[in-house]
Formats: structure tokens, C-alpha cells, sequence
């Protein structure tokens, strides 16, 4: 079969490997796999996976070819893949949250060879029925932008009632926007430009602000105050990760508020305990997401309540030109690998 392989020194190429066996787990045709920034870091040697070569591929939906016989899942069926496979022992795992497990087994496309190829193997456990009306493109990103939106929005506690901003509107950014609006908030959008900023509206914000090139998060609070008549906002959906942007987005909450922190730079959040305090704000961090989480997802699409905007397809042969427009911040949305 045919596979996107990373080598040493963050080459990517794509090559004939060998077919994956079953070996008690599920095997899928891959019909299509979404492009991410963590496949940069991978390229860019920030991420390295256990062994070379490696298959790459996080997001993925396609067929299952083969799957244990007692597992309800059957040959043809349609499905999503939730990516991290836990140790299925110990508390994380048993309460529902294997992205927490302290000895996964692994995490296709980080650890475990992923989606960018035509057949992967996967646990049953993993894979999520599509219904008829969500496309494997739509699956694919569900299973990373869509699942951690859900993630996010259900750790922060967003309602009905309340104003969510958030802040950097690419694929994850977009999926916060439409889950947020799902649960009852108005929400308000930033962008680093006007052509995301118009997207974010299209998908449901209310609102959208620009501030090309990092600039104006000095008057974020002023902004947002004068949006919600003096209160400042409920939640602040961070997936830029700046120390610029995370300390705008307390200044941007009012009481009670909550800080939501998704995107990572490693840059320090410095910030007066006494101005948390004082005003109850909360900060909670979001790491991708748990099963049920990408379950949600699902279901929001097929009720016409989450879409996937997908900027370009290509196929598995022009990988490294998807990655490399990725790299360039010039897709709108998410790019896709189709088969």
C-alpha cells in the first residue's frame, strides 16, 4: 500500500510499505484524512514519533475492511477514528477520559502509525458509526477540530444566555465557534484577518474582530465590554496560546468568567492571582478530547449544527504541497486527503 512516511531529520515521502494486519484490532481503507499543525511540528522535529519510518495522520474516516467478529462492527460499515488508545485500566480510562491515561498504548499518528495511507489499523473500541448524512471529509476533521471543540466547550460549561469570544478562527477555532452557538452562547470572533473573520460569521458569530497582525489585544477588554453592555465576557476561547493573547483574555472576561486555553506556544500566563480572585475568574485548559466528545460531534453534524469547511482536497500524492500551504497560514478552514 501506498503511505506517507516521515523519516529522520522531519522528511516527509511517500512510499509502498507493507499492508498492517489485523492482529485483533480493526483494519480501515482510509477515504480521508485532515491536514493539522501538529503534522508541521513533526516535520519541523519539535514532535518526534517512537521509530522511523513513520506514518503520519491523525484525523481520519474511512471503511473498515476487517474487524473481530464479536465486535458489532462489520466490513463496510462507515466510521470516524478517535485517536488516543489508552491503557483501558486504570482511573482515566474507566471514567471515560483516555487522553489523560498515564500508560496509553499509544496515539494514532503520533505514536501509532496513523492515517496517511491507505490502510490503517485500529481498535475497535476506537471507531465511531457514521450516519449516512456525514461525509468521510466532514469525519475526518470531526475527529480532531470537531471532538476538541466539544471538548473544550463541555469543560468550560458554556450555556445558554451566555458570550463566548474566541480567539483564532482556523479549523479548531471555527468548530469552537459553531459548538458554542450549539450550546446557547453568542459568540464573538477574532481573527487575524477580515476573510476569517467573514467565515466565523458565516458559521455563526455574531460578532468578529480583526487585529491583523497581533495588533489591538491592548483594547480587547474595552472592546468586549462595550459588546456586552459594561460585563465583559463569559468565556474566552484561547487557541492562539500567546502570553499577549491569554492575559488579553482575562482582561476580556467579566465575573465569574472563564479563561479557556486550547492553543499552546509555551510562552508563561502572568497574570495578578488578586485579579483572579477578585472577580472568581476561572482558567481551564482543554486537551483534545474523549470519545464521547467526537460521539457529539458526529451527532451535531448530522443535525446540521456543526460544519466542516473544508479549504482544498488532494490527494495522498501532493502531502508535503497540502503541508507546506498549511505551513504558509494561506488555508481557510482545513485541508483534507482524499482517496
Amino acid at each position: 500500500m501506498k503511505a506517507a512516511v516521515l523519516t529522520q531529520g522531519g522528511h516527509l515521502s511517500v512510499e509502498e510499505i507493507e499492508e498492517p494486519a489485523a492482529d485483533g484490532w480493526a483494519v480501515l481503507q482510509t477515504s480521508a484524512a485532515g491536514l493539522c499543525g501538529t503534522e508541521l511540528h513533526f516535520l519541523d522535529e519539535m514532535l518526534k514519533p517512537p521509530h522511523y519510518p513513520f506514518v503520519l495522520g491523525h484525523e481520519i474516516a474511512g471503511f473498515v475492511v476487517e474487524a473481530p467478529p464479536e465486535s458489532g462492527i462489520g466490513a463496510g460499515d462507515r466510521v470516524a477514528v478517535y485517536n488516543f488508545v489508552g491503557c483501558r485500566g486504570c482511573h482515566w480510562c474507566t471514567t471515560g477520559r483516555p487522553e489523560l491515561c498515564r500508560s496509553p498504548l499509544g496515539q494514532l499518528g503520533f505514536s501509532l502509525d496513523g492515517g496517511f495511507s491507505d490502510l490503517v489499523r485500529v481498535p475497535v473500541e476506537n471507531l465511531v458509526l457514521l450516519p449516512d448524512n456525514v461525509s468521510f471529509e466532514t469525519a475526518a476533521v470531526l475527529a480532531c477540530s470537531g471532538m476538541s471543540a466539544v471538548h473544550a466547550t463541555r469543560l468550560a460549561g458554556v450555556g445558554i444566555g451566555s458570550t463566548a469570544v474566541v480567539n483564532g478562527v482556523g479549523g479548531v477555532g471555527l468548530s469552537v465557534v459553531q459548538v458554542a452557538r450549539a450550546a446557547g452562547a453568542r459568540v464573538i470572533a477574532i481573527a487575524d484577518a477580515e476573510s476569517k473573520a467573514d467565515l466565523a460569521r458565516g458559521l455563526g458569530a455574531a460578532d468578529a474582530i480583526v487585529f491583523e497582525q497581533g495588533r489591538g489585544y491592548d483594547e480587547l477588554g474595552d472592546r468586549m465590554r462595550a459588546l456586552t453592555r459594561g460585563e465583559g465576557a463569559d468565556f474566552y476561547f484561547d487557541l492562539v496560546g500567546t502570553a499577549e493573547t491569554m492575559l488579553a483574555g482575562v482582561r476580556a472576561l467579566g465575573r465569574a468568567g472563564c479563561l479557556v486555553i486550547i492553543g499552546y506556544t509555551g510562552d508563561d500566563l502572568v497574570v495578578s492571582s488578586v485579579d483572579l480572585i477578585l472577580s472568581e475568574i476561572r482558567i481551564v485548559t482543554s486537551l483534545a478530547a474523549a470519545r464521547h466528545d467526537l460521539e457529539t460531534a458526529v451527532r451535531l453534524a448530522a443535525d446540521g449544527r456543526l460544519t466542516v469547511h473544508v479549504d482544498t482536497r488532494y490527494p495522498l500524492s501532493e502531502v508535503a504541497t497540502a503541508l507546506e500551504r498549511l505551513r504558509a497560514r494561506q488555508v481557510h478552514g482545513r485541508n483534507v486527503l482524499v482517496w
